[in-house]
This record gives structure tokens, sequence and C-alpha cells, in this order.
């Protein structure tokens, strides 16, 4: 089911289009227009790992949350729960599909930004920031299937895009959280974008991550998880 799940995944062209082409035309505006405060070709490196981030996290709500909607909605869950797939089968493999299109997206982003827009880093630290962008997304793939459960097929697609952008925008992927008001900053910190930019950039820098940021994940991916296999639930006594 996996295998099948990802093709149908990558059919959708204009989906994938639209998840790395909006990235990439903010990317550009959004790195102009912060040269001169984040020192020029900087700027260019910095927000392309954030950009990475906003990409993935598009990709990974808006594969998993909109499929089990429209498969809720026309009865093929309720057929699924005659064979003999687990609640946690079924959320696994949308969880991984979400996390394979994350990482096509993330890939995408860095090769954009290394091959067309002259961001240069050393292999390790490409490779580095690619990982902890895609691992980091895992988290918004858990959100998506809880999400998934949450709306119907006309609500989710206004639902994820306000959970997209205000989680993008809080969390500081557009502008960096040093120019925020101190108590926006406060705000930023307590969101699961902010904490997988920090990664991202970690890496981008050759560092490790820093353990607040492996613990903020890790107790939103625990979040996310636990509430999609409860709302499964939920959703498998009312059919």
């Amino acid at each position: 089911m996996l295998e099948l799940e990802i093709k149908r995944a990558f059919k959708d062209w204009r989906f994938i289009l639209f998840t790395i082409g909006m990235p990439i035309v903010i990317y550009l505006s959004t790195a102009r227009g912060h040269a001169s405060s984040l020192g020029g070709t900087s700027a260019a490196n910095y927000l392309l790992v954030s950009m990475a981030v906003f990409s993935a996290i598009g990709a990974a709500l808006n594969t998993g949350g909109p499929r089990i909607a429209a498969e809720r909605e026309v009865g093929w869950t309720r057929q699924l729960r005659l064979t003999s797939m687990t609640s946690s089968q079924y959320i696994a493999v949308k969880v991984l599909t979400a996390a394979v299109v994350s990482l096509s997206a993330t890939v995408a982003i860095f090769a954009f930004g290394g091959l067309l827009n002259g961001v240069r880093m050393p292999a390790s630290h490409w490779f580095g920031s690619t990982l902890a962008v895609w691992l980091g997304s895992l988290v918004f793939c858990a959100l998506s299937v809880m999400l998934g459960y949450m709306f119907n097929t006309t609500s989710i697609t206004i639902g994820l895009m306000v959970v997209n952008m205000g989680f993008s925008m809080v969390g500081g992927l557009f502008w960096p959280v040093e120019l925020f008001p101190s108590w926006m900053r406060t705000v930023a910190e307590l969101t699961p974008t902010y904490h997988l930019a920090e990664l991202g950039h970690h890496a981008q820098l050759g560092e490790a991550p820093a353990v607040s940021d492996v613990l903020v994940l890790g107790a939103y991916l625990a979040l996310f998880g636990a509430l999609a296999a409860w709302m499964y639930r939920r959703d498998e006594v009312r059919v």
C-alpha cells in the first residue's frame, strides 16, 4: 500500500509544482529584501534553510491530510477496517508517504539554492541540513494525519493553509526572529517551525543540534501522533 500511496502523491504534478515553486519565489524575494540585515550572501544561505523548511512542511501537511479526509468521505477507511490492516499500519503508511514527498521537496529547494542561486556549503553541511529538515518535518507528517480527521474535504484546504502559514509566519520562516519584538520572539520559540528551522541552521553551520530543539520537536511528534491515533479510534467507533 505504501508504494501505491507514493505513486498517487507524485501523480499530482500541480501539487508538486506549487509545493516547490512557491517557496522558491518567496526565497528569491525575501533573500534580496534581507540582504543588508543578514549580511549579503549569508542571507541567501540562511533563508534557503528557512524556505526548505517551509517547503517540507507544505509537502508534509498537504500529502496526508487531504487524502485521509477524502477517504473518510467516500467510505474507503471504513472498508479498510474490514481488512487485516491495523490502525497503526494505516497511519504509518500516511506518515511515510508524506515523509517521502517532504524529502523530495527539501532536496529540490536545496538543489535550487546550490545550482541556481550560488549558495555554497561543504558537502557535509548540505547533507546535514537536508537530513535535519527532513527528519524534523516528520512532526508535520503526523500533524497532517491528525488534521485529516479534524476536517472534511470542504474545509481541510483552508484548515491546512491556516496551519501552514500561521506556523510559518509566527515561527520565523519568512523573517529572522531576531527582527521580531521580544514578546513575538517568545511566541515564535513555542512553535515547532522555529525549532525545525533552528535544527537546519545549526546543521548548515556544521554544528550539533541543540538539545532543546530536539526535545521540543520530539514532544510535538509524540503529541500529534497520539492525537492522530486517538482520532482514528474515535472515527472507527462512529462508523
